[in-house]
């Protein structure tokens, strides 16, 4: 059987915009873009499907990379895996809706994943124990 993914909650915020996925780590500070196929398969994963399944999906969707499909679709996962922003589901649960639509004749282009640190300082701000009586919140944590 091939592993299912879920989000790295509570440590792992994420939202789907039209055609980009912004996942932010809250542990770490480093938030996360998700472009191109990356989209479609982060949602085919979050649904509830397997990695297989997934593969499937999208050889099914992007005929042209059917014998790819396994390969790219291992190696996003991988991807959100090191980035902290989805674990291992241990209960294989079946998945939760249909794959998502992806735009009828749009070519198909690697997932794009891309990781941004700038503002690591201000989301690893804790606002509920950052706080002083005299200056407020929130407060840098002391290195």
């Amino acid at each position: 059987m091939s592993a299912r993914y879920r989000l790295n909650e509570p440590d792992v915020s994420a939202e789907v915009f039209d055609e980009e996925v912004l996942a932010i780590n809250l542990k770490t500070g480093h938030y996360h873009s998700l472009r191109e196929s990356g989209v479609f398969l982060w949602q085919t994963l979050m649904q509830g499907h397997s990695l297989e399944e997934t593969a499937s999906l999208l050889a099914a969707r992007f005929p042209d990379i059917a014998a790819q499909s396994r390969i790219e679709a291992e190696n996003f996962a991988q991807q959100l895996v090191e980035a902290g922003l989805v674990v291992e589901a241990p209960d294989a649960t079946s998945p939760s809706g249909a794959a998502p639509a992806e735009p009828v004749g749009k070519p198909y282009v690697s997932p794009l994943i891309e990781s941004y640190t700038d503002m690591q300082e201000l989301l690893l701000i804790d606002p509920i124990h950052e706080v002083d009586v005299y200056t407020g919140w929130p407060q840098k944590p002391a290195s």
